[in-house]
Protein backbone atom coordinates (compact mmCIF):
# COMPACT_ATOMS: atom_id res chain seq x y z
CA UNK A 1 0.00 0.00 0.00
CA UNK A 2 1.61 3.41 -1.26
CA UNK A 3 1.99 5.87 1.75
CA UNK A 4 1.60 9.84 1.26
CA UNK A 5 3.83 12.09 2.98
CA UNK A 6 1.45 13.49 5.60
CA UNK A 7 3.99 14.22 8.50
CA UNK A 8 4.05 17.98 7.78
CA UNK A 9 0.42 18.51 7.49
CA UNK A 10 -0.99 20.12 10.59
CA UNK A 11 -4.10 19.38 11.95
CA UNK A 12 -5.69 22.76 11.30
CA UNK A 13 -4.57 22.31 7.61
CA UNK A 14 -5.86 19.48 7.05
CA UNK A 15 -9.58 20.82 8.47
CA UNK A 16 -9.18 23.11 6.05
CA UNK A 17 -8.64 20.81 3.34
CA UNK A 18 -11.53 19.16 4.28
CA UNK A 19 -13.58 22.19 4.12
CA UNK A 20 -12.21 23.08 0.97
CA UNK A 21 -12.92 19.87 -0.46
CA UNK A 22 -16.78 19.78 0.76
CA UNK A 23 -17.37 23.32 -0.61
CA UNK A 24 -16.17 21.76 -3.63
CA UNK A 25 -18.58 18.96 -3.85
CA UNK A 26 -21.37 20.27 -2.06
CA UNK A 27 -20.78 23.92 -2.74
CA UNK A 28 -23.67 23.89 -5.35
CA UNK A 29 -26.31 24.19 -2.69
CA UNK A 30 -24.89 27.50 -1.50
CA UNK A 31 -27.40 28.53 -4.51
CA UNK A 32 -29.85 25.81 -3.15
CA UNK A 33 -32.98 26.20 -2.04
CA UNK A 34 -35.36 24.63 1.10
CA UNK A 35 -36.93 21.46 0.51
CA UNK A 36 -40.28 19.23 1.91
CA UNK A 37 -39.78 19.20 6.09
CA UNK A 38 -37.11 21.88 5.85
CA UNK A 39 -40.15 24.68 5.64
CA UNK A 40 -41.62 22.75 8.83
CA UNK A 41 -38.90 23.08 10.74
CA UNK A 42 -38.26 27.15 9.35
CA UNK A 43 -41.94 27.22 10.63
CA UNK A 44 -41.86 26.23 14.12
CA UNK A 45 -38.32 28.24 14.53
CA UNK A 46 -40.40 31.56 13.34
CA UNK A 47 -43.75 30.76 15.31
CA UNK A 48 -42.57 28.82 18.66
CA UNK A 49 -41.17 31.73 21.40
CA UNK A 50 -37.97 31.25 23.27
CA UNK A 51 -39.45 29.34 26.39
CA UNK A 52 -37.98 26.68 28.82
CA UNK A 53 -41.31 24.69 27.21
CA UNK A 54 -38.99 24.09 24.40
CA UNK A 55 -37.39 21.57 26.75
CA UNK A 56 -41.06 20.19 28.65
CA UNK A 57 -42.11 19.50 25.15
CA UNK A 58 -41.90 17.30 21.73
CA UNK A 59 -39.85 19.41 19.12
CA UNK A 60 -43.56 20.45 17.77
CA UNK A 61 -44.08 22.08 21.45
CA UNK A 62 -46.74 19.57 22.04
CA UNK A 63 -47.17 16.82 24.60
CA UNK A 64 -48.38 14.08 22.42
CA UNK A 65 -46.27 11.85 20.26
CA UNK A 66 -43.53 12.64 17.88
CA UNK A 67 -39.70 13.17 18.70
CA UNK A 68 -38.03 14.60 21.76
CA UNK A 69 -35.37 17.03 19.86
CA UNK A 70 -35.02 19.73 22.14
CA UNK A 71 -31.56 20.95 20.88
CA UNK A 72 -32.10 20.07 17.31
CA UNK A 73 -35.54 22.74 17.34
CA UNK A 74 -33.01 25.23 19.52
CA UNK A 75 -30.15 24.91 16.43
CA UNK A 76 -32.62 25.71 13.98
CA UNK A 77 -34.25 29.05 16.34
CA UNK A 78 -31.08 30.43 16.63
CA UNK A 79 -29.95 30.08 12.75
CA UNK A 80 -33.54 31.16 11.42
CA UNK A 81 -32.97 34.50 13.75
CA UNK A 82 -29.62 34.95 11.59
CA UNK A 83 -30.10 33.81 8.51
CA UNK A 84 -34.44 33.93 8.02
CA UNK A 85 -34.94 32.31 4.37
CA UNK A 86 -31.48 32.46 3.02
CA UNK A 87 -31.00 28.67 2.05
CA UNK A 88 -27.54 29.15 0.87
CA UNK A 89 -26.10 29.97 4.47
CA UNK A 90 -27.69 27.02 6.23
CA UNK A 91 -26.59 24.96 3.26
CA UNK A 92 -23.42 26.01 4.58
CA UNK A 93 -23.69 24.83 7.78
CA UNK A 94 -24.16 21.54 6.83
CA UNK A 95 -21.14 21.44 4.83
CA UNK A 96 -19.12 22.64 7.81
CA UNK A 97 -21.05 20.45 10.28
CA UNK A 98 -20.23 17.37 8.40
CA UNK A 99 -16.35 18.82 7.49
CA UNK A 100 -15.78 18.88 11.61
CA UNK A 101 -17.71 15.10 11.40
CA UNK A 102 -15.17 14.08 8.86
CA UNK A 103 -11.76 15.82 10.79
CA UNK A 104 -14.12 13.67 13.72
CA UNK A 105 -13.52 10.51 12.12
CA UNK A 106 -9.34 10.89 11.34
CA UNK A 107 -9.10 11.27 15.11
CA UNK A 108 -11.00 8.14 15.79
CA UNK A 109 -9.38 6.29 12.89
CA UNK A 110 -5.89 7.66 14.83
CA UNK A 111 -7.11 6.14 17.66
CA UNK A 112 -7.63 2.64 16.06
CA UNK A 113 -4.19 2.82 14.17
CA UNK A 114 -1.92 4.39 16.85
CA UNK A 115 -0.40 0.93 17.46
CA UNK A 116 1.15 1.27 13.76
CA UNK A 117 2.30 4.12 12.79
CA UNK A 118 3.04 3.15 9.17
CA UNK A 119 -0.62 2.96 9.06
CA UNK A 120 -1.57 6.21 9.68
CA UNK A 121 -1.71 7.66 6.40
CA UNK A 122 -4.85 5.64 6.80
CA UNK A 123 -6.56 8.02 8.87
CA UNK A 124 -6.46 10.77 6.48
CA UNK A 125 -7.92 8.69 3.96
CA UNK A 126 -10.81 7.55 6.23
CA UNK A 127 -11.89 11.10 7.09
CA UNK A 128 -11.79 12.20 3.09
CA UNK A 129 -13.74 8.80 2.25
CA UNK A 130 -16.30 9.52 5.21
CA UNK A 131 -16.65 13.66 3.76
CA UNK A 132 -17.15 12.21 -0.07
CA UNK A 133 -19.12 8.52 0.52
CA UNK A 134 -21.99 8.98 -1.80
CA UNK A 135 -24.63 8.05 1.10
CA UNK A 136 -23.74 11.42 2.92
CA UNK A 137 -25.29 13.34 0.07
CA UNK A 138 -28.78 13.71 1.41
CA UNK A 139 -27.79 14.42 5.44
CA UNK A 140 -25.39 17.33 3.38
CA UNK A 141 -28.21 18.26 1.16
CA UNK A 142 -31.45 18.13 3.55
CA UNK A 143 -31.89 20.65 6.30
CA UNK A 144 -34.37 18.52 8.06
CA UNK A 145 -31.28 16.24 8.11
CA UNK A 146 -30.06 18.65 10.41
CA UNK A 147 -30.57 16.47 13.41
CA UNK A 148 -28.73 13.28 12.67
CA UNK A 149 -26.06 15.71 11.55
CA UNK A 150 -25.58 17.48 14.31
CA UNK A 151 -26.08 14.20 16.62
CA UNK A 152 -23.96 12.43 15.03
CA UNK A 153 -21.18 15.33 15.79
CA UNK A 154 -21.51 14.97 19.49
CA UNK A 155 -22.27 11.09 19.88
CA UNK A 156 -18.18 10.86 17.79
CA UNK A 157 -17.12 13.51 20.58
CA UNK A 158 -18.57 11.72 23.33
CA UNK A 159 -16.59 8.11 21.90
CA UNK A 160 -13.72 9.82 21.59
CA UNK A 161 -13.72 11.13 25.08
CA UNK A 162 -14.10 8.45 26.41
CA UNK A 163 -11.43 7.04 24.64
CA UNK A 164 -9.30 9.43 25.64
CA UNK A 165 -10.57 8.81 29.82
CA UNK A 166 -9.31 4.88 29.32
CA UNK A 167 -6.56 5.77 27.79
CA UNK A 168 -4.97 8.91 30.13
CA UNK A 169 -7.74 8.25 33.17
CA UNK A 170 -8.71 11.95 33.75
CA UNK A 171 -11.74 12.27 34.95
CA UNK A 172 -12.21 15.48 32.49
CA UNK A 173 -12.57 13.53 29.52
CA UNK A 174 -15.26 11.40 30.83
CA UNK A 175 -17.36 14.20 32.19
CA UNK A 176 -16.88 15.63 28.80
CA UNK A 177 -17.96 12.34 27.74
CA UNK A 178 -21.53 12.40 29.42
CA UNK A 179 -21.66 16.08 28.61
CA UNK A 180 -21.39 15.71 24.96
CA UNK A 181 -23.83 12.14 24.83
CA UNK A 182 -26.86 14.38 26.64
CA UNK A 183 -26.02 17.03 24.05
CA UNK A 184 -26.75 14.10 21.17
CA UNK A 185 -29.66 12.63 22.53
CA UNK A 186 -31.26 16.15 22.80
CA UNK A 187 -30.49 16.79 19.13
CA UNK A 188 -31.98 12.84 17.83
CA UNK A 189 -32.83 9.82 19.91
CA UNK A 190 -31.26 7.25 17.82
CA UNK A 191 -28.10 8.50 20.17
CA UNK A 192 -29.60 5.99 22.56
CA UNK A 193 -26.90 3.33 21.18
CA UNK A 194 -23.51 4.67 22.72
CA UNK A 195 -24.12 3.19 26.20
CA UNK A 196 -23.92 -0.31 24.23
CA UNK A 197 -20.84 0.66 22.09
CA UNK A 198 -19.13 1.56 25.27
CA UNK A 199 -19.62 -1.47 26.85
CA UNK A 200 -19.05 -3.58 23.53
CA UNK A 201 -15.93 -0.99 23.47
CA UNK A 202 -14.62 -2.59 26.64
CA UNK A 203 -15.55 -6.13 26.55
CA UNK A 204 -13.39 -5.94 22.87
CA UNK A 205 -10.44 -4.61 24.84
CA UNK A 206 -10.95 -7.12 27.56
CA UNK A 207 -10.80 -10.00 25.54
CA UNK A 208 -7.38 -8.81 23.63
CA UNK A 209 -6.44 -7.88 27.28
CA UNK A 210 -5.19 -4.60 26.25
CA UNK A 211 -6.16 -2.51 29.07
CA UNK A 212 -5.46 -4.00 33.02
CA UNK A 213 -8.58 -3.29 34.46
CA UNK A 214 -12.21 -3.21 33.28
CA UNK A 215 -14.12 0.28 33.78
CA UNK A 216 -17.56 0.25 34.75
CA UNK A 217 -17.86 3.49 33.80
CA UNK A 218 -20.25 2.73 30.91
CA UNK A 219 -23.39 1.91 33.67
CA UNK A 220 -23.55 5.92 33.71
CA UNK A 221 -24.37 6.01 30.33
CA UNK A 222 -26.65 3.58 31.08
CA UNK A 223 -28.33 5.65 33.76
CA UNK A 224 -27.91 8.59 31.40
CA UNK A 225 -30.06 7.43 28.95
CA UNK A 226 -32.54 5.77 31.80
CA UNK A 227 -32.93 9.47 32.62
CA UNK A 228 -33.69 10.50 28.92
CA UNK A 229 -36.35 8.03 27.91
CA UNK A 230 -37.86 8.92 31.26
CA UNK A 231 -38.11 12.41 30.70
CA UNK A 232 -39.45 11.61 27.26
CA UNK A 233 -42.10 9.70 28.45
CA UNK A 234 -42.94 12.75 30.66
CA UNK A 235 -42.55 15.00 27.37
CA UNK A 236 -44.34 13.28 24.87
CA UNK A 237 -46.23 10.66 26.18
CA UNK A 238 -44.17 7.61 24.64
CA UNK A 239 -41.44 5.79 25.98
CA UNK A 240 -40.20 4.41 22.56
CA UNK A 241 -41.63 4.75 19.16
CA UNK A 242 -40.28 6.52 15.67
CA UNK A 243 -41.50 8.27 12.66
CA UNK A 244 -44.50 6.97 11.70
CA UNK A 245 -45.12 4.70 14.71
CA UNK A 246 -45.62 6.01 18.08
CA UNK A 247 -45.23 2.67 19.70
CA UNK A 248 -42.38 0.14 18.92
CA UNK A 249 -43.39 -3.36 17.01
CA UNK A 250 -41.26 -5.87 16.73
CA UNK A 251 -40.30 -7.51 13.64
CA UNK A 252 -37.65 -9.36 13.85
CA UNK A 253 -37.56 -10.70 10.05
CA UNK A 254 -37.59 -7.29 8.79
CA UNK A 255 -35.43 -5.53 11.30
CA UNK A 256 -32.71 -7.89 10.11
CA UNK A 257 -33.90 -7.35 6.48
CA UNK A 258 -32.95 -3.98 6.97
CA UNK A 259 -29.94 -4.04 8.72
CA UNK A 260 -28.78 -6.22 5.63
CA UNK A 261 -30.24 -3.40 3.57
CA UNK A 262 -28.21 -0.28 5.44
CA UNK A 263 -24.86 -2.51 5.36
CA UNK A 264 -25.02 -2.92 1.80
CA UNK A 265 -26.48 0.29 0.73
CA UNK A 266 -22.90 1.66 2.57
CA UNK A 267 -21.38 0.55 -0.72
CA UNK A 268 -24.17 0.26 -3.17
CA UNK A 269 -25.27 4.31 -2.42
CA UNK A 270 -28.83 2.57 -3.34
CA UNK A 271 -28.66 1.47 -6.36
CA UNK A 272 -29.91 -1.96 -5.52
CA UNK A 273 -32.90 -0.77 -3.67
CA UNK A 274 -35.30 -1.88 -5.86
CA UNK A 275 -33.67 -5.26 -6.15
CA UNK A 276 -32.96 -6.14 -3.02
CA UNK A 277 -36.40 -4.96 -1.22
CA UNK A 278 -38.06 -7.37 -4.16
CA UNK A 279 -36.14 -10.26 -3.06
CA UNK A 280 -37.04 -9.20 0.61
CA UNK A 281 -40.28 -9.14 -0.20
CA UNK A 282 -40.72 -12.46 -2.00
CA UNK A 283 -38.59 -14.12 -0.12
CA UNK A 284 -37.84 -12.32 3.47
CA UNK A 285 -37.01 -15.56 5.34
CA UNK A 286 -34.77 -17.02 2.94
CA UNK A 287 -33.21 -13.33 2.59
CA UNK A 288 -32.14 -13.42 6.89
CA UNK A 289 -31.18 -16.72 6.41
CA UNK A 290 -28.33 -16.13 3.88
CA UNK A 291 -27.72 -12.36 5.67
CA UNK A 292 -27.50 -14.38 9.18
CA UNK A 293 -25.02 -16.97 7.25
CA UNK A 294 -22.95 -14.53 5.83
CA UNK A 295 -22.32 -12.31 8.92
CA UNK A 296 -21.92 -15.36 11.12
CA UNK A 297 -18.95 -16.96 8.95
CA UNK A 298 -17.49 -13.55 8.80
CA UNK A 299 -17.08 -12.51 12.31
CA UNK A 300 -16.29 -16.36 12.70
CA UNK A 301 -13.35 -16.08 10.10
CA UNK A 302 -12.24 -12.59 11.53
CA UNK A 303 -12.02 -13.73 15.12
CA UNK A 304 -10.30 -17.55 14.28
CA UNK A 305 -7.83 -15.57 12.53
CA UNK A 306 -7.37 -12.75 14.73
CA UNK A 307 -8.65 -9.81 12.86
CA UNK A 308 -9.92 -7.95 15.82
CA UNK A 309 -10.02 -4.69 14.13
CA UNK A 310 -12.16 -5.42 11.67
CA UNK A 311 -14.47 -7.70 14.03
CA UNK A 312 -15.27 -4.80 16.36
CA UNK A 313 -15.48 -1.83 13.76
CA UNK A 314 -18.12 -4.22 11.94
CA UNK A 315 -19.89 -5.11 14.78
CA UNK A 316 -19.69 -1.24 15.92
CA UNK A 317 -21.43 0.02 12.93
CA UNK A 318 -23.65 -2.60 13.10
CA UNK A 319 -24.52 -1.24 16.64
CA UNK A 320 -24.85 2.21 15.90
CA UNK A 321 -27.44 0.92 12.73
CA UNK A 322 -29.89 -0.84 15.73
CA UNK A 323 -32.07 2.53 16.58
CA UNK A 324 -32.68 3.16 13.06
CA UNK A 325 -33.87 -0.52 12.29
CA UNK A 326 -37.84 -0.15 12.21
CA UNK A 327 -37.48 2.87 9.60
CA UNK A 328 -35.93 1.23 6.92
CA UNK A 329 -34.56 2.20 3.53
CA UNK A 330 -37.15 3.31 0.48
CA UNK A 331 -37.82 1.01 -1.62
CA UNK A 332 -37.19 2.31 -5.18
CA UNK A 333 -34.82 4.82 -4.85
CA UNK A 334 -31.97 6.37 -2.14
CA UNK A 335 -34.33 8.27 0.18
CA UNK A 336 -33.46 7.84 4.13
CA UNK A 337 -29.55 7.16 3.84
CA UNK A 338 -29.24 10.09 6.63
CA UNK A 339 -29.74 6.59 8.84
CA UNK A 340 -26.74 5.31 7.81
CA UNK A 341 -24.87 8.65 8.57
CA UNK A 342 -23.35 7.87 11.91
CA UNK A 343 -22.88 4.17 11.22
CA UNK A 344 -20.60 5.08 8.13
CA UNK A 345 -17.80 6.81 10.31
CA UNK A 346 -16.85 3.00 11.51
CA UNK A 347 -17.60 1.62 8.03
CA UNK A 348 -15.16 3.70 6.33
CA UNK A 349 -12.69 2.72 8.70
CA UNK A 350 -13.57 -0.81 8.71
CA UNK A 351 -13.25 -0.72 4.85
CA UNK A 352 -9.73 0.38 5.07
CA UNK A 353 -8.94 -2.00 7.12
CA UNK A 354 -9.88 -5.07 5.48
CA UNK A 355 -8.45 -3.29 2.56
CA UNK A 356 -4.75 -3.58 4.63
CA UNK A 357 -5.08 -7.12 5.85
CA UNK A 358 -5.78 -7.88 2.10
CA UNK A 359 -2.23 -8.62 1.21
CA UNK A 360 -2.34 -6.42 -1.76
CA UNK A 361 0.85 -5.38 -3.16
CA UNK A 362 1.53 -1.73 -3.63
CA UNK A 363 0.90 -1.74 -7.25
CA UNK A 364 -2.55 -3.27 -6.99
CA UNK A 365 -3.27 -1.05 -4.31
CA UNK A 366 -2.71 2.03 -6.21
CA UNK A 367 -5.12 0.50 -8.92
CA UNK A 368 -7.77 -0.29 -6.42
CA UNK A 369 -7.57 3.16 -4.96
CA UNK A 370 -8.15 5.16 -8.60
CA UNK A 371 -11.16 1.92 -9.16
CA UNK A 372 -12.35 3.87 -5.71
CA UNK A 373 -12.17 6.81 -6.14
CA UNK A 374 -14.11 6.12 -9.59
CA UNK A 375 -16.72 4.31 -7.69
CA UNK A 376 -16.76 6.93 -5.17
CA UNK A 377 -17.03 10.17 -6.88
CA UNK A 378 -19.09 9.34 -10.24
CA UNK A 379 -22.27 8.08 -7.84
CA UNK A 380 -21.37 11.84 -5.40
CA UNK A 381 -21.60 14.37 -8.47
CA UNK A 382 -24.98 12.28 -10.25
CA UNK A 383 -26.84 12.21 -6.47
CA UNK A 384 -25.84 15.44 -6.09
CA UNK A 385 -27.12 16.63 -9.76
CA UNK A 386 -30.24 14.67 -8.13
CA UNK A 387 -30.47 17.04 -5.13
CA UNK A 388 -30.09 19.94 -7.43
CA UNK A 389 -32.58 19.35 -9.65
CA UNK A 390 -34.57 18.67 -6.52
CA UNK A 391 -33.69 22.05 -5.39
CA UNK A 392 -34.82 23.85 -8.54
CA UNK A 393 -38.36 21.87 -8.39
CA UNK A 394 -38.80 23.04 -5.13
CA UNK A 395 -38.22 26.95 -6.33
CA UNK A 396 -40.49 26.21 -9.53
CA UNK A 397 -43.57 24.86 -6.85
CA UNK A 398 -43.29 27.41 -4.58
CA UNK A 399 -42.81 30.27 -7.71
CA UNK A 400 -45.97 29.00 -9.46
CA UNK A 401 -48.60 29.47 -6.48
CA UNK A 402 -48.32 33.28 -7.98
CA UNK A 403 -48.92 32.26 -11.20
CA UNK A 404 -52.17 30.20 -9.82
CA UNK A 405 -54.20 33.74 -9.11
CA UNK A 406 -56.21 33.11 -6.10
CA UNK A 407 -57.79 35.26 -3.31
CA UNK A 408 -55.06 35.26 -0.15
CA UNK A 409 -57.59 33.27 1.68
CA UNK A 410 -58.09 30.61 -0.79
CA UNK A 411 -58.90 27.41 0.67
CA UNK A 412 -57.26 24.42 -1.01
CA UNK A 413 -56.69 20.60 -0.85
CA UNK A 414 -53.38 19.86 -1.87
CA UNK A 415 -52.94 16.39 -3.66
CA UNK A 416 -50.37 14.59 -5.77
CA UNK A 417 -47.79 16.75 -4.55
CA UNK A 418 -44.34 15.36 -5.22
CA UNK A 419 -42.88 13.46 -2.72
CA UNK A 420 -39.01 12.98 -4.17
CA UNK A 421 -37.07 12.92 -7.37
CA UNK A 422 -35.41 10.00 -7.62
CA UNK A 423 -34.33 9.72 -4.06
CA UNK A 424 -33.88 13.82 -3.34
CA UNK A 425 -36.93 15.30 -1.11
CA UNK A 426 -38.94 17.65 -2.46
CA UNK A 427 -42.21 18.66 -1.13
CA UNK A 428 -44.81 16.25 0.05
CA UNK A 429 -46.39 17.88 3.58
CA UNK A 430 -45.46 21.44 4.27
CA UNK A 431 -46.56 23.55 1.29
CA UNK A 432 -48.74 25.78 4.20
CA UNK A 433 -45.77 26.47 5.74
CA UNK A 434 -44.15 27.38 2.80
CA UNK A 435 -46.38 29.73 1.21
CA UNK A 436 -46.26 31.34 4.39
CA UNK A 437 -43.22 32.18 5.02
CA UNK A 438 -42.60 33.11 1.30
CA UNK A 439 -45.63 35.22 0.84
CA UNK A 440 -46.01 37.96 3.60
CA UNK A 441 -50.19 38.09 2.37
CA UNK A 442 -50.72 34.80 2.31
CA UNK A 443 -53.74 33.65 4.93
CA UNK A 444 -54.93 30.97 3.00
CA UNK A 445 -55.70 27.05 4.09
CA UNK A 446 -54.32 24.12 2.49
CA UNK A 447 -55.40 20.50 4.09
CA UNK A 448 -52.85 17.86 3.07
CA UNK A 449 -53.79 14.72 1.27
CA UNK A 450 -51.10 11.71 1.91
CA UNK A 451 -51.05 10.79 -1.28
CA UNK A 452 -48.23 11.80 -3.51
CA UNK A 453 -46.89 11.85 -7.18
CA UNK A 454 -43.73 9.55 -7.46
CA UNK A 455 -41.14 11.40 -9.48
CA UNK A 456 -37.91 10.64 -11.75
CA UNK A 457 -35.99 12.83 -13.60
CA UNK A 458 -37.19 12.17 -16.87
CA UNK A 459 -40.96 12.78 -15.69
CA UNK A 460 -40.41 15.62 -13.89
CA UNK A 461 -41.78 18.74 -15.95
CA UNK A 462 -44.39 16.14 -17.95
CA UNK A 463 -47.96 15.34 -17.55
CA UNK A 464 -48.65 12.81 -14.66
CA UNK A 465 -52.17 12.58 -14.18
CA UNK A 466 -55.50 13.31 -15.81
CA UNK A 467 -58.74 14.03 -13.73
CA UNK A 468 -62.27 13.40 -14.54
CA UNK A 469 -65.20 13.19 -12.36
CA UNK A 470 -68.05 10.95 -11.04
CA UNK A 471 -71.24 11.88 -9.19
CA UNK A 472 -69.27 10.46 -5.92
CA UNK A 473 -66.18 12.55 -6.44
CA UNK A 474 -62.58 12.83 -8.53
CA UNK A 475 -60.35 10.33 -9.80
CA UNK A 476 -56.67 11.53 -11.01
CA UNK A 477 -55.33 8.77 -13.06
CA UNK A 478 -51.85 7.86 -14.24
CA UNK A 479 -51.61 9.02 -18.12
CA UNK A 480 -49.69 6.31 -19.07
CA UNK A 481 -51.06 3.89 -16.85
CA UNK A 482 -47.30 3.81 -14.66
CA UNK A 483 -46.84 3.31 -10.75
CA UNK A 484 -46.72 7.14 -10.31
CA UNK A 485 -49.05 7.34 -7.09
CA UNK A 486 -47.84 6.43 -3.66
CA UNK A 487 -49.32 7.05 0.09
CA UNK A 488 -51.69 5.13 2.26
CA UNK A 489 -53.84 2.92 0.33
CA UNK A 490 -57.29 4.14 1.81
CA UNK A 491 -57.81 7.11 4.37
CA UNK A 492 -60.69 9.31 5.03
CA UNK A 493 -59.18 12.58 5.73
CA UNK A 494 -59.87 16.15 6.13
CA UNK A 495 -63.55 14.92 5.65
CA UNK A 496 -62.39 12.94 2.05
CA UNK A 497 -62.52 9.19 1.73
CA UNK A 498 -59.36 8.25 -1.03
CA UNK A 499 -57.76 4.86 -2.09
CA UNK A 500 -55.43 4.32 -4.60
CA UNK A 501 -56.17 1.42 -6.70
CA UNK A 502 -54.34 -1.04 -8.63
CA UNK A 503 -51.94 -0.65 -5.88
CA UNK A 504 -48.11 -2.67 -5.72
CA UNK A 505 -47.34 -3.64 -2.37
CA UNK A 506 -44.32 -4.13 -3.31
CA UNK A 507 -43.10 -0.68 -3.99
CA UNK A 508 -45.76 1.02 -2.27
CA UNK A 509 -47.09 2.62 -5.69
CA UNK A 510 -50.26 3.00 -7.51
CA UNK A 511 -51.90 4.28 -10.73
CA UNK A 512 -55.03 6.02 -9.78
CA UNK A 513 -56.31 7.90 -6.77
CA UNK A 514 -59.92 7.73 -6.20
CA UNK A 515 -61.05 10.90 -4.30
CA UNK A 516 -64.49 11.18 -2.51
CA UNK A 517 -65.38 14.16 -0.36
CA UNK A 518 -68.12 14.49 2.30
CA UNK A 519 -71.11 16.05 0.28
CA UNK A 520 -70.78 19.45 1.83
CA UNK A 521 -67.16 19.67 0.80
CA UNK A 522 -68.23 18.60 -3.14
CA UNK A 523 -70.61 20.88 -3.28
CA UNK A 524 -67.74 23.67 -2.30
CA UNK A 525 -65.71 21.71 -4.64
CA UNK A 526 -68.30 22.34 -7.27
CA UNK A 527 -68.96 25.88 -6.66
CA UNK A 528 -64.92 26.82 -6.75
CA UNK A 529 -64.99 28.00 -2.62
CA UNK A 530 -62.65 24.80 -2.60
CA UNK A 531 -60.04 23.71 -4.94
CA UNK A 532 -57.77 21.07 -5.27
CA UNK A 533 -54.59 22.02 -5.51
CA UNK A 534 -51.89 19.46 -7.55
CA UNK A 535 -48.98 19.20 -9.19
CA UNK A 536 -48.33 18.60 -12.79
CA UNK A 537 -45.66 19.56 -15.39
CA UNK A 538 -43.53 20.68 -12.86
CA UNK A 539 -45.65 23.27 -11.00
CA UNK A 540 -49.46 23.94 -9.15
CA UNK A 541 -52.10 22.97 -10.82
CA UNK A 542 -55.99 23.98 -9.38
CA UNK A 543 -59.09 21.99 -10.40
Amino acid sequence: MFVFNLKKIKNYQFFGLLVLLGLLFFGFNLWGYFLSDDWHWLYLAKSRAWSWDIFSTNYEGLRVGGSYNPLSFLVFKIFYSLFHLKAGLYHLVSILVHSINAYLVFILANKFFVQDKSKKYLAYLAAVLFLLWPSQTEIVNWLAAWPHLWASTFYLLSFIYYLNYRQKAKLKFLLLSFLFFIVSLGFKENAFSLPILIFSWEVYQSLKKEVKNWSWAFIYYFILLSLFLFFRQQFTGALVGYYGQSQLAISPLAYFANLLAFLSSQFTFGAFNIFFYKVSYHYLALLCILGASFLSLYFFFTCYYKKWQQAILLFFSIILLLPVLPLGLHHLNFAGERYVYLSSAFMVIWFLVLITESGLTGKQSRYLFIILSLAILVPLVIKNNIWQQANILSRQIVTSYSELKLTDDAKLISVGLPDNLSGAEVFRNNLQQALELSYPSYKGEIKTLSAYVFLNQKNKNEHLLKWRQDDLGWFAESVDGKFVVTGQTSITKDDVYFELWNYNYQNYTANLMRLMPTEELKQALLKGDVKWLTFDRGRLMVY
